[in-house]
């Protein structure tokens, strides 16, 4: 895979996805543990350790990362694109002509390029607000795990201290 390809694929995952791969070793493998604490370490992101697996499975399945053993990953690594030599290296002048009026046909594709850019920029923003409120859904329902799981060994504990009253 090459270096465009690969940021190709990138730009089609989640915020918190490419967060993720910015931190996935190239020489050696991590656990995702290691790749949640260094993350952690360096406030790139609050996000839970399940939060992290996914994105890490998200990658995987992109094949922007590797697997090498079991639970330990790597990034793939994207060959760079060979620079292609340009065809011409002499440039001739050219006599220039004379531009003519700009037409009516002209001024509206000149109008529908501006409007296309406008709509890229709106889908690059929209995509962009779309990752960080994915990112704060999936530290919400870890936070709602972690919740449940409390709130399970509270009723444990609260039925404990009635049989020991009784």
């Amino acid at each position: 895979m090459n270096e465009s390809r690969q940021s190709q694929i990138l730009a089609g995952q989640t915020a918190l996805a490419g967060k993720v791969f910015d931190f996935v070793p190239i020489q050696t493998n991590w656990s995702s543990q290691n790749i949640h604490a260094s993350m952690v370490g360096s406030k790139a992101t609050g996000s839970a350790l399940p939060a992290i697996r996914r994105a890490l499975h998200e990658l995987k399945d992109a094949s922007l990362i590797r697997e090498p053993v079991s639970g330990c990953f790597q990034r793939s690594i994207a060959t760079p694109k060979p620079s292609r030599e340009p065809l011409m290296k002499a440039v001739s002048a050219v006599p220039t002509l004379k531009k003519p009026e700009v037409g009516a046909l002209d001024a509206l594709a000149s109008l529908s390029a501006e409007v296309m850019g406008l709509a890229d920029d709106l889908h690059r923003r929209m995509k962009s607000l779309a990752g960080r409120i994915e990112e704060v859904a999936l530290s919400v329902a870890a936070e709602q795990e972690v919740n449940a799981e409390s709130l399970g060994k509270l009723k444990q504990l609260q039925s404990l201290l009635k049989g020991i009253a009784q």
